[in-house]
């Protein structure tokens, strides 16, 4: 009897010891995610483990987007985590960050660190606590947000982010992306681009890896997909400008939206946006001329067809 309850207690206390040691060990990481939020390197981002990048995730377990993740470090200081194709070298992927470290921009998602520990490359940004474009288009509740005003001012934000990232860096940066599911709003709702730098090329994370010409397309889509409401194909943009073409641009607008259109700056969106359209690419504007005629200190001509 006596061994049989030296042995329970024996095992009791073994239990006992290894919760302890896992705690410990789990508290460690996250002090040291927590000291390392204080102590950025001269870059300002900070170098995250594998293991603190699954601390402050949870393993990974809140999933916010396509290999996204929300985080959370000692501070209550949400982040968000992406997941990055790990083929992309090690010494180009350092270089590439440390690149995206300078980078600083009241429309940019701010990147705050990174991993890059064996086969494993993590993104750190700064956490968008009101979600996504995408979100809002997509749910009828929180289109109602997605007023007029509101509307032109994510055209105008977008359109310095990405100003910014041709022309105001040291070197020229494409997105490669520019989408509804990659403009994110903050807590005070400003409208933010994130996911820039790194572009997904046939399944594969490469570093800057396309025209200004493409993202000036796309950012030209993205301006018919707030006009109209809906995700824009080919089709749709052909539809659009002959509608705008024949006089009937309020045809245009999103029927959910309420409230007042202004019509000036209705009809500057859709020339800005079936300029940036345009197949021929030599016909696309350059970021630093949208963001002007957005502002209304440069005047837009009539766009020829897109679509030929």
């Amino acid at each position: 009897m006596g061994a049989a309850l030296g042995t329970i207690f024996f095992f009791a206390i073994l239990q006992l010891v290894t919760v302890f040691i896992i705690f410990r060990r789990k508290n460690s990481a996250m002090q040291n995610v927590a000291i390392a939020l204080t102590s950025p390197n001269p870059k300002g981002l900070i170098v995250f483990s594998f293991s603190e990048i699954k601390s402050l995730t949870e393993d990974l377990k809140n999933q916010i987007g396509q290999n996204m993740f929300k985080g959370v470090l000692l501070n209550n200081h949400l982040v968000a985590v992406k997941d990055l194709d790990a083929s992309i070298e090690e010494r180009k992927f350092r270089s590439a960050v440390l690149k995206l470290g300078n980078i600083h921009h009241k429309n940019l998602m701010k990147l705050e660190g990174y991993c890059c520990e064996f086969s494993h490359r993590f993104l750190v940004y700064d956490y968008a606590k009101n979600g996504s474009l995408d979100n809002y288009m997509e749910d009828s509740t929180l289109c109602k947000r997605l007023t007029w005003r509101k509307r032109v001012e994510i055209c105008s934000s977008v359109a310095k982010a990405i100003c910014y990232l041709h022309t105001g860096c040291r070197e020229f940066l494409s997105h490669g992306n520019i989408k509804c599911e990659n403009v994110m709003f903050d807590e005070n709702s400003v409208a933010k681009v994130s996911e820039y730098g790194f572009s997904i090329v046939d399944g594969k994370a490469a570093y800057c890896g396309f025209s200004a010409e493409k993202d000036v397309r796309d950012f030209g889509k993205l301006v018919l997909t707030l006009l109209l409401g809906c995700q824009n194909d080919e089709q749709l943009g052909e539809w659009a400008y002959t509608e705008w073409m024949e006089g009937r641009k309020t045809n245009l607008v999103d029927k959910r939206l309420d409230g007042v259109i202004n019509s000036e700056e209705l009809e500057r969106l859709l020339r800005v946006s079936f300029w940036c359209l345009q197949m021929d690419e030599r016909r696309r504007p350059s970021m630093e001329e949208v963001v002007r005629v957005l502002d209304g200190t440069l005047n837009v001509d009539p766009p020829p067809p897109p679509f030929v």
